[in-house]
């Protein structure tokens, strides 16, 4: 898999997730707090995932496959949680959570899609 194709996933899977799991824990006011969330999510994972990429290449020769899953994708979601609190304005435990949510099914998604591409 391609990083741009793993970007692509991840903004697929990840934008719907935080919008509805916004929507199920704070009302959107207007369409333009959608708006704005969406645009969030996309930068969030725009910003995290060329690192997580790259962190990925770097540690494979270091440590296995379920140590590095876990290491980077917590680095990951204290990342874009932290963006999620300053830009969406939600506390801080609002903002792991939604981005908990979002990346678990990110990386589960792309692994499944990756496995399937692989048959």
């Amino acid at each position: 898999m391609t990083q741009l194709l793993a970007l692509l996933i991840s903004w697929g899977i990840e934008i719907p997730v935080v919008l509805i799991t916004s929507a199920k824990t704070q009302q959107f006011s207007s369409r333009e707090d959608i708006y704005n969330t969406s645009i969030i999510a996309f930068a969030a994972t725009l910003f995290t995932h060329p690192l997580a990429w790259e962190s990925n290449q770097i540690l494979i020769p270091h440590m296995g496959f379920l140590l590095r899953v876990a290491l980077i994708e917590s680095f990951v979601a204290i990342a874009e949680g932290i963006l999620y609190a300053i830009f969406l304005k939600l506390g801080w435990q609002k903002s792991l959570f939604l981005s908990i949510i979002a990346n678990v099914n990110s990386f589960l998604g792309g692994l499944l899609i990756y496995k399937l591409l692989q048959q």
